[in-house]
C-alpha cells in the first residue's frame, strides 16, 4: 500500500514539476514577446536575458517528460523518437534561442528582408486556426473510439474516416501548421522556418516508425489504407 502511494506521489511530483516549468516558460516568453512586438526599448542583455529564462525551463520540461514519461516497459506500440507534441515544442524553442543568441548575442547573421512579408499576424492567425481545426478534427476520431492518439500507446483500431481520407498524419501536419503560424504571428521567422526541421523528424522518427508498427499490427488492412491515402497530402 505504501509502496503504491509512494510511486503516484513520485509521479504527481514530477507531473508538477513539468507543469510548473511548462508555465514559468511561457510567462516568460509572453514577457518576451509582449516587449518584441512593441515599440518599447530594452537593453540587449535585458532582452538575452528574458529570452533564456523562456526557452531554457522548457528545455528542461521537454527533457523530464521524456526521461520519466515515456513508456519504456510496453512494447505494443510504435518506436517513436518521443511524444510529438514535445518535438513540435522543441523545434520551437530551440528556433527561438537560436534566434535570441545570435540577435542577442552572436550577431552572426540577418534574416533576408524579403522574408519581411511573413511577418504578419493575420497570416500566423489563419495558420492557427486552420491547424488546430485539423488537430481537433483528427483527435476527435481517437476520440470517438475510446482510444489515446498518442502513438506511446497500443493501438486497437486503424482510423481511416473523416479528416484520415485525405491524410494519414493529419495530428502531425496540425502541428507543423501550427509551429509556420506561430513564428509568423510573433514576427519571428526562425520558429516558422524551424517547421522544416519538425517535418524532417516527424517524418523520419515518428511516422516511418509508426508505419512500421502498424503494418505488423494490423496488415494488409493498412496497407490497402496506405496504398490509397498519402502520408501527408
Amino acid at each position: 500500500m505504501y509502496g503504491r502511494f509512494y510511486k503516484y506521489l513520485k509521479k504527481s511530483m514530477k507531473k508538477i514539476i513539468c507543469i510548473s516549468l511548462f508555465f514559468y516558460s511561457i510567462y516568460h516568453y509572453i514577457l518576451f514577446f509582449s516587449w518584441y512586438l512593441s515599440h518599447d526599448q530594452k537593453i540587449i542583455e535585458e532582452a538575452l536575458n528574458l529570452s533564456l529564462l523562456a526557452s531554457l525551463p522548457l528545455f528542461i520540461m521537454i527533457f523530464i517528460t521524456h526521461t520519466f514519461f515515456y513508456p519504456k516497459n510496453n512494447n505494443d506500440h510504435a518506436k517513436v523518437i518521443t511524444f510529438p507534441p514535445m518535438i513540435m515544442l522543441f523545434s520551437s524553442n530551440l528556433a527561438f534561442l537560436i534566434g535570441a543568441l545570435n540577435q542577442y548575442y552572436f550577431q552572426l547573421y540577418r534574416l533576408p528582408n524579403i522574408l519581411d512579408f511573413l511577418r504578419n499576424p493575420t497570416i500566423g492567425l489563419i495558420f492557427i486556426i486552420i491547424s488546430l481545426i485539423i488537430i481537433h478534427l483528427a483527435i476527435k476520431e481517437f476520440n470517438d473510439i475510446k482510444e489515446d492518439p498518442m502513438p506511446t500507446t497500443s493501438s486497437k483500431n486503424l482510423i481511416k474516416n473523416k479528416i484520415y481520407t485525405w491524410t494519414r498524419n493529419p495530428m502531425y501536419l496540425g502541428l507543423i501548421i501550427f509551429q509556420v503560424g506561430l513564428g509568423f504571428a510573433v514576427s519571428y521567422l526562425h520558429i516558422s522556418i524551424f517547421g522544416l526541421f519538425t517535418f524532417i523528424v516527424y517524418h523520419y522518427f515518428v511516422v516511418k516508425r509508426e508505419e512500421v508498427y502498424l503494418e505488423e499490427k494490423f496488415g494488409k488492412d493498412y496497407l490497402l489504407y496506405k496504398k490509397n491515402v498519402r502520408r501527408w497530402l
